[in-house]
């Protein structure tokens, strides 16, 4: 199912980009060459980082209104998470309870012999007592768990409604991404320091958007999700902020890998990751089948690196070795698949 959805979401990704590329004015068999722009362009370039940056905004807020007319189902799946956590400690604690007491006593058989019959009714009574507890414990879970598959059922229902939103948004995202690395390149050659101060602010609003998209396609947010989370953001801090460069603190290990990459699609956004964290596809994050969680590795292609966080498992397609996340493959300058080297990385 995984593998289908992938390439559904890639080969419609792929279809919608040729499509837009295609509608551009001036783009064709007879299309001139674009000159590059230059710094004469920036303020143009600003103008319309601004537009796409307010209509992908626009489009994020519409997203989240729908995503909050879901009948509570967010909070109905939080409050079940917690439910079923309570039940299933109650249900271990009371395990680890039988276990030490089921333990070989030495003493055991002497005590036999000299307990009075009526005691030992009263150590059978209780037994059943337990034994009756333990099922009504096991029931609980049990039933929790019916209630959070048949929750995350109608989640799923709901968040494939919100998909279509969410890749308009993404698409308005992907352009002003792209504007910004230009007028962020523009700036930095005139040393605007003003300028750069605006486009930072820009960068931010765009991270803005994307987390509101991600936690508006994830139905609940539940206790090991927010740790993942928690867990995950000091280390992908230290990644994003290296650029191309290695993340402060990390070194290459020796060991490297060389293959095929492919990146997450938008239907992807929300999902849980392999390590509980939901996908955001700004973050710079990966998904490898061999790698340990929490590996750090920087990334090779098209003359570009940079370095990202495995957090998932895949890619399970063909003979592919790493899924980025958009913002990697957008960091690496490729849209579908690419050839990669892989360096693992670890501290120094």
């Amino acid at each position: 199912m995984r593998v289908l959805r992938r390439t559904a979401v890639v080969g419609g990704l792929t279809v919608a980009l040729v499509a837009a590329v295609l509608a551009m004015p001036g783009v064709g068999a007879s299309a001139e060459p674009t000159p590059p722009p230059t710094a004469a362009d920036l303020p143009r370039l600003e103008a319309e980082l601004a537009s796409v940056t307010a209509r992908a905004q626009a489009l994020a807020d519409e997203l989240s209104q729908a995503a909050a007319r879901d009948g509570g189902l967010r909070v109905a799946m939080d409050r079940l998470a917690e439910d079923h956590d309570a039940a299933q400690a109650a249900l271990d604690s009371r395990a680890r309870v039988v276990y030490m007491r089921s333990t070989p006593n030495p003493m055991g058989a002497l005590a036999a012999e000299l307990t009075a019959p009526g005691l030992r009714r009263l150590a059978h009574t209780a037994h059943a007592a337990a034994l009756t507890v333990d099922k009504e414990l096991i029931d609980a879970v049990s039933l929790q768990s019916a209630q959070v598959r048949a929750l995350q059922q109608r989640a799923e229902a709901f968040r494939s409604r919100l998909q279509a939103q969410a890749a308009e948004v993404f698409a308005a995202q992907d352009r002003a991404r792209e504007l910004l690395a230009v007028a962020i390149r523009l700036a930095a050659e005139q040393q605007a320091a003003e300028q750069l101060a605006r486009l930072e602010a820009q960068r931010a609003a765009l991270d803005d958007v994307s987390s509101s998209v991600t936690a508006a396609l994830t139905p609940a947010q539940t206790r090991r999700s927010q740790a993942a989370a928690a867990d995950q953001a000091p280390v992908l801090a230290l990644v994003e902020a290296a650029g191309s460069d290695y993340p402060q603190g990390y070194r290459p290990t020796g060991t490297g890998l060389a293959g095929t990459a492919s990146w997450y699609g938008p239907g992807f956004v929300g999902s849980p990751t392999a390590s509980g964290a939901p996908y955001d596809p700004e973050r710079l994050t990966c998904a490898n089948k061999e790698l340990p969680l929490g590996t750090v590795i920087r990334v090779s292609a098209n003359g570009r690196a940079v370095s990202c966080l495995v957090n998932d498992r895949g890619p399970y397609v063909g003979d592919r070795i790493l899924d980025m996340s958009r913002a990697g493959s957008r960091a690496l300058g490729y849209d579908g698949l690419a050839a990669v080297v892989i360096e693992v990385l670890d501290r120094g």
